[in-house]
């Protein structure tokens, strides 16, 4: 068997994790590959840096020259992987378990889809940094093992999981998806109707890129965006939807498209403040989200 670790990068230095990883391959004596795809970064320094990736044994790290997008970098690592199973993981992660490849290897079957899970770090970030970090805190116990095996096909996160290879070209990446969020989410619906097994294992990876409160503020409304763009598909697969669907029907949704433009000001200097509130993020989702669908 042969283990392709499959890591896109954009304007991020993974060679630390690219040690990691590489060094745990070893130990389990494994035939493996680790490719990481450049997506067009434009920070020359960190290009400067991840080329110490190919020094790397068994390891590669491929320069596309301009940005294709996430689902496009994704489908080409898996045109360019040559092992049976695919162990997707995104470059801002951290290694926080010794054993994190030999538990994969456990789980290693034949059209089965294995989700190893989040975590984030402890550390309370500087408050121009807090409002991601409380959000991702708070959503943790939502994301045990057990919880997300309950709804195995909505949890899906591209973020650290692994595929046959078989499966992932039979199955690949939803490429008009240009804008962030959601890819996974509808990957995971494709497994559904194919009746592909995805099952979730607690082998997390740490989130190490915790960005900035209005960063996070500008990826949520996009996110929500994307969310819009894909909701006849997304309609049993996400939360918001559900959420947005009950206000409708109490004529709700009218309130809040009415209200959010006065708050929004409000609710944005609130957010990227010292103190945000997980409920209040959550509230900003839903009426922005309400804005879109006029």
């Amino acid at each position: 068997m042969i283990l392709s670790i499959l890591i896109p990068v954009y304007n991020y230095n993974c060679v630390a994790l690219v040690k990691a990883l590489q060094q745990q391959a070893e130990n389990c004596n494994i035939d493996y590959e680790i490719l990481v795809a450049d997506d067009g970064s434009d920070n020359a320094g960190i290009v400067c840096q991840n080329r110490e990736i190919n020094a790397i044994p068994h390891s590669h790290y491929h320069e596309m020259g301009k940005n294709h997008g996430r689902s496009w970098i994704r489908n080409w690592l898996v045109g360019q992987s040559q092992g049976e199973f695919l162990l997707f993981i995104d470059s801002d992660a951290e290694v926080c378990n010794a054993h994190f490849i030999g538990n994969y290897l456990r789980y290693v079957e034949k059209s089965t889809v294995i989700c190893g899970g989040i975590l984030h770090p402890e550390e309370n970030f500087s408050p121009s940094r807090r409002l991601r970090y409380r959000y991702e805190k708070a959503m943790e116990p939502c994301f045990t093992a057990e919880r997300r095996n309950q709804h195995p096909y909505a949890n899906l996160r591209t973020f650290n999981f692994m595929m046959p290879r078989e499966v992932a070209l039979s199955h690949p990446f939803d490429e008009s998806i240009t804008l962030y969020g959601y890819e996974d989410t509808l990957l995971g619906s494709q497994f559904e109707k194919e009746g592909i097994k995805v099952v979730h294992i607690d082998n997390p990876l740490i989130n190490a890129d915790i960005e900035e409160n209005l960063r996070f503020l500008e990826k949520t409304e996009e996110s929500m965006l994307s969310l819009y763009q894909l909701k006849d598909k997304m309609r049993h697969h996400s939360r918001l939807l559900a959420s947005y669907e009950k206000i409708k029907r109490f004529k709700l949704d009218v309130l809040l498209r009415i209200l959010f433009p006065l708050l929004r000001p409000l609710l944005t200097w609130h957010l990227t403040g010292n103190h945000p509130s997980v409920i209040a993020l959550q509230f900003y989702k839903l009426a922005y989200y309400c804005t879109l669908c006029k």
